[in-house]
């Protein structure tokens, strides 16, 4: 099997991705630390580094010396003091308030005065895993007999068998979870690959892909490295040398290419013709009999039954990476498959066990090291163990009583100004108007919670210490009970936000689900960044409601219209009306192309123009809403919206950026405000300003300007 081939720089990749991560374990927020030296180095390129039409703001040492006016560059203008403030620690206002749901939890499970079933539990894990001295005397006692037991593995027969025995709680190569064929019928089970180096539910198989550019596969190739860091931090905790595990990489990376580029990702359908999403999706529907014969060599069925997911009435799977998997699951691959095993065990447990030896390599590193309070609360913020409860907890204690009523509101507002920007769009014929308004009319909104409720903990019983309850143990049995729960959910009428028992609800985003047509705000992104009861309504559209039309226009966006209002396979727009649409969104694109973010280097319009579409459309929702005030402040607006996303980057993760299929910051602010009156009328921009765009190069896709 041919191994994974780095550039001269792979060292220094795998350099940057362990410092990224490591910084992420110290509590730092995750961001690349720099010294001085380095941001003398990136001012000094400034000059060299200029985009255009505007400078690339977010990266560190691309700060203009001076101001700019709003009307020539109105995201720097704006979010200018933030930028300058952070040109020595690169970070992002996102990411400094989500701090906020450590703080007011752990006032909460300090509180012992404050008592229920759920809290009582959660305290239980939390002073267990708090209890360093514990866990240091423990060590890897409790994991080490299941990675023995992998060690031991002499041929695929025989890890076939490992994976299925009921004493071996792992499931390394597989995930399967709820999700929905129609939000009228049943929650069946989505199979995917349970990949070592990325997230194939947040990522998908973007990072696998093959490119004929040369920079664009360094680029693809340092992101993975930089995303696989977490899983290799093991390794180094164990003393393995750089070269040594640059050769683990390439073998897991090599290995898992070979399936994961079949799996879905934003971008994939963005160049390819109308319709292919949804074709993708109803192909993926397969039986149970189905998607075990396209995977002979691997025990899917007994892997199901053992996740509790062997019932379904239908899986949706990728035919292709199924058996792209089942052709390297073989004796020939065994030494891989079994190195992907431990890491998949030593990553899954890390919170639950023994952080002496990584915290060793993170101080020798120069890193902070967590301290036994912030080990704790991360072993209980997971979608296995108490997520859902600190969710819960910080919606009630740190946003307030208002909170969901008024954010409900709010996105109920964006969803009605959709519905009268679609009336006024005079390209769409009626038709495909009355699809969307019944789309807009069956969205749900999961504000702060999913509409149909969570899984109840109410007969979860931890053991205590006292008792002889260990950190692992009960991991262990939180585990398994959310399977339990998630199982008797399968094949049962059909949840609203089946991606909530898939992605942490104290995950700091917020995201549109075709399958359920829903719009999800989780809790872990609405911080006081974005609501307090005190906010202006203003303020609430420039930044949550920014957001929230984002979202809502996913529903109809390139890959949303391919899709009705019950999550199937059905394009909402008529065969006459999809070459208009396309039109907008390949114009959108081509705009997007013209702009130069680095010498040489502009926007991949085609990868970033399902997201830029999402984010014009959002703007234009909100602006909507603004503009039937009198009493708006659009200075103030824009300059929350600005500081809202207001972010500087490393020059040396600039490339990860740019893969990205969101634009830069910068330009999700700019390139969207001047396509609409409100910068021209109450911000003066006139022709000749760097905001300036000839009207009939404004590009809109709703309302009576599309």
């Amino acid at each position: 099997m041919k191994k994974f081939e780095f550039k001269k720089a792979a060292t220094t990749f795998l350099a940057l991705a362990m410092t990224v991560v490591l910084v992420a374990c110290g509590g730092a927020g995750g961001t690349t630390p720099t010294d001085g030296s380095n941001a003398e180095q990136a001012a000094a390129a400034s000059s060299e580094l200029a985009g255009k039409p505007w400078v690339t703001s977010i990266m560190q040492g691309n700060l203009p010396a001076e101001k700019p006016e709003a009307k020539d560059d109105l995201y720097t203008h704006y979010a200018y003091d933030y930028l300058a403030a952070h040109q020595e620690q690169p970070s992002s206002r996102i990411e400094e308030y989500t701090a906020e749901l450590q703080s007011t939890n752990l006032a909460s499970i300090k509180d012992t005065s404050k008592s229920n079933h759920d809290l009582d539990q959660l305290r239980i894990f939390f002073n267990q895993a708090a209890d360093t001295e514990t866990l240091q005397k423990t060590g890897l006692s409790e994991v080490q007999p299941y990675l023995d037991r992998i060690d031991k593995v002499a041929s695929i027969e025989e890890m076939n068998d490992l994976l299925v025995a009921d004493d071996f709680p792992f499931s390394p190569f597989i995930m399967a979870n709820l999700t929905t064929i129609d939000t009228r019928d049943v929650n069946i089970v989505i199979v995917n690959p349970n990949l070592v180096l990325s997230d194939p539910i947040l990522v998908g198989g973007m990072l696998y892909q093959d490119s004929d550019d040369p920079q664009t596969q360094e680029n693809l190739d340092r992101t993975l490295l930089m995303s696989g860091g977490d899983a290799l931090l093991d390794l180094y905790a164990q003393g393995m040398e750089s070269e040594e595990i640059l050769g683990v990489f390439g073998d897991i990376s090599s290995f898992e290419k070979t399936y994961a580029k079949y799996l879905d990702y934003n971008g994939r359908y963005s160049q390819m013709d109308f319709g292919a999403a949804a074709d993708a999706v109803e192909a993926s529907y397969v039986t149970l009999d189905e998607l075990c014969n396209a995977c002979p060599n691997f025990p899917m069925q007994q892997v199901l039954d053992k996740l509790g997911k062997g019932t379904s009435p239908r899986y949706s799977a990728s035919v292709g990476w199924v058996e792209a998997f089942n052709g390297v699951w073989t004796d020939e691959n065994l030494d891989v498959i079994k190195q992907m095993a431990r890491l998949k065990v030593l990553n899954e447990t890390r919170p639950y066990r023994d952080p002496t030896a990584l915290n060793q390599y993170i101080e020798k590193e120069g890193n902070p090291v967590p301290d036994a309070e912030t080990f704790a609360y991360k072993s209980c913020d997971s979608l296995d163990t108490f997520a859902v409860i600190l969710a819960n907890n910080f919606a009630k204690e740190g946003l307030g009583a208002n909170a969901k009523s008024r954010l409900a509101q709010l996105s109920q507002d964006i969803v009605n100004t959709y519905r009268e920007l679609v009336a006024n769009t005079a390209w769409m014929d009626d038709e495909s108007r009355a699809r969307i308004v019944e789309k807009l009319d069956h969205m749900t909104l999961n504000v702060l919670e999913p509409a149909d409720g969570y899984y109840d903990y109410s007969e979860l019983e931890l053991t205590p210490t006292d008792q002889g309850g260990t950190l692992m143990s009960n991991y262990l049995k939180l585990k398994q009970y959310r399977l339990d729960q998630e199982s008797k959910l399968v094949g049962k009428p059909a949840i609203a936000a089946p991606l909530w028992f898939t992605i942490k609800p104290t995950f700091a985003n917020c995201f549109y689900d075709s399958t359920s047509n829903s719009i999800n705000i989780p809790p872990g992104y609405v911080t006081s960044l974005y609501y307090s009861d005190d906010m202006s309504e203003e303020d609430l559209l420039a930044g949550i409601g920014f957001v929230i039309g984002h979202e809502i226009s996913h529903g109809f966006d390139y890959a949303g219209a391919q899709f009705d209002a019950y999550g199937t396979p059905n394009p909402v727009f008529t065969d006459a009306d999809i070459d208009a649409f396309v039109l907008k969104a390949s114009t959108l694109a081509s705009y997007y192309k013209g702009i130069e973010v680095v010498p040489d280097t502009m926007v991949n319009g085609e990868n970033v123009v399902t997201e830029a579409a999402a984010d014009l459309c959002g703007m234009h929702a909100v602006l909507e809403i603004v503009s039937k005030s009198d009493a708006v402040d659009y200075d103030k607006f824009f300059s929350t919206l600005s500081n809202d996303w207001a972010q500087v980057v490393p020059q040396q993760t600039m490339a990860t950026q740019l893969l990205d299929t969101h634009p830069l910051n910068n330009l999700r602010i700019n390139v969207n405000a001047q396509m609409f009156d409100p910068i021209y009328e109450k911000l003066g921009v006139t022709e000749g300003d760097g905001m300036y765009l000839a009207p009939k190069q404004r590009i809109n896709i709703w309302g009576s300007n599309a």
